[in-house]
């Protein structure tokens, strides 16, 4: 069965066993084939334009029967390799050992509603900082992993901070839609960051640097930022990179004014990806 991915531009945070305080190592994203879950067959590789993802039914009539897809987001299958399903299938005992495995260090929360394997990180991710202002502050483990590896790329960029202004919340606090409960940020399984920072103390902010306008396209096409700069095409490949293999919903300004100051970065249990 073939694994897609729709990029969104979507959505505005631990078992037994004594806390992880170890420090965090700096080796490269782990491959799906380090975990002990089962994988999802390979998808095509990458097209030969050298895009980021390959588009897939982004401008057909219809979409898997579900009828005409919106004009503003962008499809891509899932790239060969990406881990993103095989860390929502983990469960909360594999999902630890793999922190455990990474020298990640975190502390286990014994329960969260809607949450199945909630923690709190207490280290950096590959030199990665994460700071968060939430009520919340609470992930889903495997959205940790997501994280870790996304850290890799961040710390490619000489980022050494990113600002998570939201992650757990409950469906009273709007944490998920009612065809989504469960999921979403109501299971701590996305994370809204809107400010990275980078060693030369300077920032990158999603409101201020983005350039998107809401009804954009996102990583698909010609699409990008306007006006461009430095700041909004680095932001831009950061986004356009993750899609489909460290998050599979993926939500920027160009989806609506709910998201005009962060990403949302979410993992999720479908076999799809969306980003908008």
């Amino acid at each position: 069965m073939r694994r897609f991915v729709i990029a969104i531009s979507l959505i505005a945070s631990a078992a037994c066993g004594k806390p992880k305080n170890t420090p965090q190592t700096t080796a490269g994203a782990a491959s799906a084939e380090d975990l002990d879950v089962p994988m999802p067959e390979p998808a095509p590789p990458l097209d030969a334009d050298g895009g980021p993802l390959t588009p897939w039914l982004a401008d057909s009539a219809t979409w898997r029967g579900r009828g005409p897809p919106p004009t503003n987001y962008s499809l891509f299958e899932i790239p060969q390799g990406s881990p993103v399903l095989a860390y929502a299938a983990l469960t909360r005992d594999g999902c630890e050992a793999e922190l455990g495995k990474r020298k990640i260090a975190f502390r286990r929360v014994d329960e969260l509603a809607g949450v199945r394997a909630p923690v709190h990180l207490d280290g950096p991710l590959h030199g990665v900082t994460v700071h968060s202002r939430a009520a919340h502050t609470e992930l889903d483990c495997r959205l940790v992993l997501a994280l870790d590896d996304f850290s890799v790329t961040l710390a490619e960029h000489d980022i050494v901070g990113a600002n998570v202004f939201s992650s757990y919340r409950t469906p009273k606090e709007n944490g998920c839609t009612n065809k989504y409960a469960g999921e979403q940020h109501c299971a701590a399984l996305a994370a809204d960051v809107g400010i990275f920072e980078k060693k030369d103390k300077t920032t990158l902010n999603i409101e201020k640097d983005f350039h998107g306008k809401i009804g954009n396209l996102t990583c698909k096409g010609n699409a990008g930022p306007k006006p461009v700069s430095p700041k909004a095409t680095e932001l831009w490949d950061l986004v356009c990179s993750a899609a489909g293999r460290q998050f599979q919903v993926i939500l920027t300004p160009n989806w609506n004014e709910q998201h005009k100051n962060h990403f949302h970065l979410e993992l999720t249990t479908h076999d799809w990806v969306l980003i908008r």
